[in-house]
């Protein structure tokens, strides 16, 4: 009985220090983390003045193939904006429970690079508006007349004298 109480006053106390000790490791890995976003944006900056030296440095040559190199990536980015576009249309229109036919009927017409950042990528924004304006989102009207009782129906009785004329 009296080492079942020792055994139970030692686990105590290494909870204890295991808990110090975790607190103090979370410290120091809080301290290197901000050390290291610290580092990475001085190295940004230090890699966009690197970039500005570069630039300044190149021969004519080698500005003209960096300047066709990122021409060539922006055409090849508004080539393939408006496919992106009409997918995140199609996206968005089904989310919303547009039907495909008003949506088709849109993309017949529509000047889709009105659709597009100035980064070449889709303007969500505008694509929900435009999805908005063609009628998504609003609750289908179902007109399933009044709702109210049928009248009730006549016995036969009734229809019979009602047909021969006796009242």
């Amino acid at each position: 009985m009296a080492e079942e109480q020792e055994q139970a006053g030692t686990e105590t106390e290494t909870t204890e220090t295991d808990v110090k000790d975790w607190k103090a490791e979370a410290e120091k890995w809080q301290v290197l983390a901000r050390k290291n976003e610290d580092r990475a944006k001085s190295n940004a900056g230090a890699a966009k003045e690197l970039e500005k030296v570069r630039a300044a440095a190149m021969s004519e040559q080698e500005r003209a193939v960096a300047e066709a190199k990122t021409a060539g990536q922006t055409e090849a980015s508004r080539a393939a904006a408006p496919r992106l576009v009409r997918a995140e249309l199609r996206a968005e229109a089904v989310e919303a429970g547009l039907a495909k036919e008003a949506l088709d009927g849109f993309l017949e017409y529509a000047d889709l690079s009105k659709f597009v950042g100035d980064d070449g990528e889709p303007d969500s924004k505008a694509i929900a508006a435009a999805v908005k304006r063609l009628g998504g989102g609003k609750a289908t009207n179902f007109d399933g007349g009044p709702r109210t009782t049928a009248a009730k129906p006549a016995d036969m009785n009734a229809l019979i004298r009602q047909a021969a004329g006796l009242g």
